[in-house]
């Protein structure tokens, strides 16, 4: 078994973490290219890139790329998210800290995109998804305080 894997979704950034590491930080942008994995992250003038994917999970309007070609928001984030799990060498079990704004169809569909993933699976069970605000009191529990 390896060490947890946290990962954070923000409209800002992404953040990936695992116990006694660094976390990855990156901005919420997904690069797709042809010749290499997805990336997260700026990486201008190197791909396809595709923002707006954590505000666009669980909508039917799909994102739009500046190649024309279509992305629905809840495989975006799948796919920031695994690639995000790649930056940290992966973790198990997976917890996955969401938006506390989301609604169940928002949950729904990110927990759909992400059952195909195995990055995100640990022995074929799914990533934990919860609110972004527990994910904050648990760790203001384990770890009290407040950094200056």
């Amino acid at each position: 078994m390896t060490d947890s894997l946290g990962l954070s979704i923000g409209m800002t950034n992404l953040v990936a973490a695992r116990d006694g590491r660094p976390p990855v930080l990156r901005r919420s942008l997904l690069t797709l290219s042809h010749d290499r994995p997805p990336v997260v992250g700026d990486y201008p003038g190197s791909g396809l890139a595709l923002a707006g994917l954590v505000d666009r999970v669980g909508d039917p309007v799909p994102i739009v790329a500046a190649d024309g070609s279509q992305h629905r928001g809840e495989s975006v984030l799948a796919e920031a998210l695994e690639a995000m799990a790649r930056a940290v060498d992966g973790g198990a079990p997976v917890t996955i800290a969401v938006p506390a704004y989301w609604g169940p169809g928002a949950v729904g569909a990110l927990r759909g995109a992400i059952r195909n993933k195995p990055t995100l699976t640990s022995d074929g069970v799914p990533a934990t998804l919860v609110p972004d605000s527990l994910a904050a009191f648990a760790a203001l529990r384990t770890y009290p305080g407040l950094p200056a």
